[in-house]
């Protein structure tokens, strides 16, 4: 049996004639006559009837033609997603993210991805998360990657998904007091000297509605824009700050800074990556995003993190 039988057997039931059939599959009516006898012999049996100049199933012709559709229906399927394989392969991703998912994530990724994806390539700008959301509404991105103090972002225009979730910690200088200890209070973190960022990034949102959730004041000795800067003065001892464990993976393995959990309620940093709803993503782009959230990958790409775990629980 192939294809080109059950296809001019599906055309002749469709359209109830052998004429048209052969005109709309470009054959000639013989041939097509063919083709249906040869499925009757395979079949030893009748698939058609003819009262008087119609053309119709017959019983065994009316049961087989359920499994003939889904047959071409998988057929025509399978050439389509080899087609978007194919296109992905060689397309081009514009992609907007943010500092600490660009630096941290996202080469990782890529690299990975590029195994199974060889010829595609990537135009990538590094805005604030707030940046990459406006110029992901202005379809300026094909896919956006920013981190969020929240794990929904209650963005309507915007297709939301959580990649990657990490603590958020208290960092300290080895040779700071509290290196010696594994954990602190919030009430503990009101009287001490904080670094803190400014006051439209996510870190300060955090810290701003965990004291505010206590209603206990803070300290704040430096307020600097810097991660980079905020992470040297931390080293050097001149006060404490907030950091997710993700962006200081590095300094803690190199012994270079010291973490503290925060007792009480777990705070988290979410990493999202968001598209617009009514922005038809291109093959390539929609492989990536499929790519990052397949989970044997993710067991892959993410493997040197803390987390693989990307939900809105503990």
């Amino acid at each position: 049996m192939d294809l080109y039988k059950l296809k001019s057997f599906y055309t002749v039931a469709k359209l109830g004639s052998f004429s048209r059939a052969a005109e709309t599959l470009f054959l000639t009516q013989p041939a097509v006559s063919a083709q249906i006898k040869d499925l009757e012999y395979e079949y030893k049996t009748k698939l058609f009837d003819r009262v008087g100049r119609r053309i119709k199933l017959t019983r065994a012709g009316e049961t087989l033609i359920g499994y003939v559709k889904n047959i071409l229906d998988i057929y025509e399927e399978s050439h389509f997603a080899v087609n978007m394989l194919k296109d992905a392969m060689d397309g081009s991703i514009k992609l907007g993210t943010s500092v600490l998912p660009g630096a941290r994530l996202l080469p990782t990724i890529i690299s990975y991805f590029k195994i199974d994806f060889p010829g595609a390539t990537f135009s990538i700008k590094t805005q604030k998360s707030a940046s990459v959301v406006e110029s992901i509404k202005q379809n300026h991105f094909d896919l956006g990657l920013i981190v969020s103090s929240e794990c929904k972002l209650n963005k309507q225009e915007l297709i939301e998904r959580v990649l990657y979730k990490d603590r958020i910690v208290i960092g300290v200088g080895n040779n700071h007091p509290l290196a010696m200890r594994k954990s602190i209070t919030v009430n503990e973190l009101s009287n001490m000297p904080l670094i803190v960022s400014l006051k439209n990034t996510v870190s300060r949102q955090a810290l701003d509605r965990l004291f505010h959730q206590y209603s206990i004041p803070f300290k704040i000795a430096y307020e600097i824009e810097s991660k980079s800067m905020i992470k040297t003065m931390v080293e050097n001892n001149l006060g404490i700050s907030f950091f997710s464990t993700l962006e200081i993976r590095k300094e803690v393995e190199s012994n270079w800074m010291h973490t503290l959990e925060i007792e009480g309620d777990p705070l988290y940093r979410y990493t999202h990556v968001i598209y617009h709803k009514n922005h038809e993503l291109s093959p390539t782009a929609k492989a990536f995003y499929n790519f990052m959230f397949d989970p044997e990958k993710q067991v892959e790409f993410l493997k040197e993190n803390e987390s693989v775990q990307t939900d809105c629980t503990d």
